[in-house]
């Protein structure tokens, strides 16, 4: 499959039994296939997933005991982690670049760190900790779940949000689904896999839910896309104001007015799956357990 940022090719090895995917080869740095407007989506995308993830932290909010210490990793935006502490959490967030950082700080108004966990106490001191489409973008996630699980108080909970290969959307588009993302997305996850990675790290899976508004139904809409042979992820490059589309004015108009139907058997079918327990994204969570006396 190829990336739709630089256009090198790329193939996912699978394990039969779990469905568990590595994208293969792993690049040796990651910071050729993060475009400069990655994710940064033209103000109507941004004010829809907004709205959308802020009802999502207070479906959060509303299951959680009680607000206590949280880090967000990966944070992105900024929306959540803001979200976070305006709701009483004392949180923190993380980003993989300075710049990313700095943009995240300044949306959520919350300090930011720079990298991976060794900026915090290897200690049990967090209630909370939220990777919300995070764990695909990881080289090791078994060691990073480790390493989060080290620093969660027993009875803590983990909220992760992962792309589900397993879904109906994956196995309809198959090469073409947009969620691989390729080389961004660097381990594929099932729901079986998941739990397994979760159970070897110490945790223990207690709820998994299919429901996204922000990200099933578009999937639909953009896959078919791929699948019908346009440029690959051109809506995609739309919302995000990419400037390295390559479709003339004509063939992007048909690609937005096909996207108007689609969007409605998306819903439909994204509907469906999440009943079936099959929707393209996973929210995942656990709970840390009890250390062993021993």
């Amino acid at each position: 499959m190829r990336d739709y940022v630089t256009g090198e090719r790329f193939q996912i090895v699978q394990c039969p039994r779990c469905g568990f995917g590595l994208t293969d080869p792993v690049p040796l740095s990651m910071d050729r296939y993060y475009p400069p407007r990655y994710r940064r989506f033209n103000a109507l995308a941004a004010f829809v997933l907004r709205r959308l993830y802020l009802r999502r932290v207070d479906r959060w909010h509303a299951r959680l005991p009680r607000a206590g210490r949280a880090l967000e990793l990966g944070s992105g935006t900024g929306w959540m982690l803001r979200a976070l502490r305006e709701r009483g959490w004392l949180a923190v967030g993380s980003e993989r670049t300075v710049t990313a950082a700095a943009a995240a700080r300044d949306a959520a108004g919350a300090p930011m760190f720079v990298g991976d966990l060794s900026a915090i106490r290897d200690e049990p001191l967090l209630d909370l900790v939220i990777m919300f489409h995070v764990l695909e973008h990881l080289a090791d996630p078994q060691a990073v779940l480790a390493a989060v699980a080290r620093r969660v108080k027993p009875g803590g909970t983990l909220i992760l949000g992962i792309p589900n290969i397993a879904s109906w959307q994956s196995r309809f588009a198959g090469r073409s689904w947009m969620h691989l993302e390729v080389p961004r997305h660097l381990c594929h996850f099932s729901p079986d896999a998941i739990e397994r990675a979760l159970g070897a790290s110490g945790f223990r899976m207690t709820r998994i839910d299919f429901q996204s508004f922000e990200h099933d139904p578009f999937g639909w809409v953009q896959s078919t896309l791929d699948r019908l042979g346009f440029e690959q992820s051109l809506l995609v490059k739309l919302l995000a104001r990419m400037q390295d589309r390559h479709s003339d004015v004509l063939t992007t108009l048909v690609a937005a007015l096909l996207a108007i139907p689609l969007g409605v058997v998306g819903l439909v079918l994204a509907l469906a799956s999440w009943r079936a327990g099959a929707g393209a994204v996973m929210e995942v969570w656990a709970t840390r357990q009890e250390r062993s006396a021993g």
